[in-house]
Order: C-alpha cells, then structure tokens, then sequence
C-alpha cells in the first residue's frame, strides 16, 4: 500500500507503464515518505498538493488583481478558487481514466495483487484528490472566511461543502488504509469530476459577467450561455444516468458479494454508503438547474440564474 519505489530493477523497467501516468509516478516518488500514525499510507504528497494547490490559487487570485477584479472581493477569492478547481478537475480526470482502464475493475478489489506502478499510481491520484480537499478547507473555508474576534464564519453551503470534502479525504484514505475498495473511489471521484472541467468555467465566467472591468468583453456572454448549455448536459449525463448505476454496482460488490465483504470490512462498506448516496442526494438541487437550462436554452444577454 502507497509504498515508494524502493529500486530501478529489470522488472520494474519492463513494467507497462500507461504514459499519462508516467508524471504522477514521477512526482510521486520523488516526494518524501511521511506515514499517516498507525497507518502504511503516505500522507506526504497530499501536503505537498495541498501547499501547490494554495500557491496555485493566491497567483490566480494576484492575476485577477493585476486584469482589474476589485481587491479582497468575494468574487476575485470564488473565481481565483473556480481556475484551481479546474486545474484539480483538468490533471485528475485523465490520470483516473488511464488507471481504472489499466485493471478489472472490482469496486472492492484489492491493491496487493496489482503491479507496483499500479499501487503508487492509485496512491498518487487520491492523494493528490485529498491534498486537493485539505487545501481548499483550509483555504476557502477557513482563511477566506476568517473574521477577527469571530473566526471563520459559514453558511450552511459551506458546511456542506466541508462534509463533502472530510468525507471524500476519510473515504479515499480508510481505502488505501485497508488496502482495498480503492477502485470504488477512485470511480465516483471520475465521475464526480468528469464535468468540473465545464463547471469551473461556468462558474468563473458567471462571475465575471458582473465585474465592471469585463463589461466590454462581447464574446463573454455567448460564451457563458453555450458553456451553460454544454455543461447542463454533460452534469445531467453523470448525475442522471451514469450516477446511480455506479453507486448500486459499487454497493452492490461492497455489500452483497461474498469477495466484497471479505476484501473490505462490512462496518467499513457501511461508514462509506452515506458517502456514495449522500453526494448523489445532494446534487438533486443541480440536476433540477441544469434540467430548467436546457429546457430554456441558451440565454445570450439574458439575465442568468445562478447554480
């Protein structure tokens, strides 16, 4: 489990290794070895994602400083936060694709048989996922929301989105700690993400519409409207079709198949249900947007409805 390469033999440089993964390896490898307590899991490449991730985000937010976006607004932080969720969703997406390609896929499969680049490869990518989720807590829903003599304060969407983010980081790292069931996350995080790269526009085009230093950009509207449209799609295509019958396949192996109850425990199949549904439940109130979207069509100039 999450071990480094301990070694440049014969095997290993034979290995096919897919190429998109090649970088992940890399970087992966290079980074140093820091165990989470009492577990095998490297933990250190999640920190090191999440730092990346919160330098990443204040150069964005300086870029959109230095393009006219008024300073310490809520707008420039959610927009600057919008380009490094792309940049997550962008980099994730084909590494996930081209591990979950590279093996059966058994939702409650375990790491051990798996060729080495294969464990770190996993390792990797849902680690990176997690420095990702550590990163933007910290950043978003702790720094940003920061008030003196308070501490942070949020609303209720925020506090949503922190459960989504403890509960996604316990969900990849109690996988990894048990040395199986990585595949049944590593599925909903693709899932999940497969259509951030089209949502981070979305949202980062919808704020721009209101500040006074894009006013002049003619494109931006039409681009938004389409984006909209094409998103709306895409987010009712994971949600509404491909969604439940990941989530059932997934509990079905975890909980009703002999290998999968004996691969992972049941008391740990069960902590990671409301897990799977939860986010599927909570999408509801987007599917209903994005269903109301494409009934409309795309509204160049008009008003636009925020998700």
């Amino acid at each position: 489990m999450c071990m480094p390469n301990n070694g440049n033999s014969n095997t290993a440089k034979m290995e096919p290794i897919p190429f998109v993964l090649r970088p992940w390896l890399f970087l992966y490898r290079a980074t140093p070895r820091l165990r989470l307590p009492g577990t095998d899991v490297n933990f250190g490449f999640a920190l090191l994602c999440a730092v990346a991730f919160s330098v990443l985000r204040l150069s964005f937010r300086l870029l959109l400083y230095s393009l006219g976006w008024p300073v310490g607004s809520l707008d420039t932080y959610f927009a600057s936060a919008c380009m490094a969720s792309f940049c997550h969703s962008s980099l994730i997406l084909p590494g996930l694709g081209a591990t979950l390609l590279s093996q059966k896929y058994v939702p409650s499969g375990r790491l051990e048989p798996s060729p080495k680049w294969y464990k770190d490869a996993t390792c990797s990518l849902m680690m990176f996922c997690t420095g990702y989720m550590i990163y933007d807590s910290v950043l978003g829903y702790i720094v940003e929301t920061w008030q003196i003599g308070v501490g942070p304060v949020l609303t209720a969407d925020d506090w949503t989105y922190v459960g989504h983010h403890i509960m996604t980081s316990l969900y990849m790292i109690s996988s990894l700690w048990n040395g199986a069931g990585h595949m049944s996350a590593m599925m909903l995080i693709f899932n999940g993400e497969f259509s951030a790269p089209l949502m981070n526009p979305h949202l980062f085009m919808e704020k721009a519409l209101d500040q006074d230093c894009w006013k002049g950009i003619e494109w931006l509207p039409k681009a938004f409207a389409y984006n909209e449209q094409l998103f709306s799609l895409i987010y009712l295509v994971c949600r509404v079709v491909v969604s439940p019958f990941v989530i059932s396949y997934v509990s079905y192996d975890l909980l009703l198949t002999k290998r999968g109850r004996k691969d992972v425990p049941l008391w740990l199949s069960i902590l990671w249900m409301p897990m799977c549904w939860g986010v599927q439940l909570g999408s509801i109130p987007w599917i209903m947007t994005c269903f109301d979207t494409l009934k409309r069509g795309p509204a160049v100039g008009a008003m636009h409805e925020e998700l």
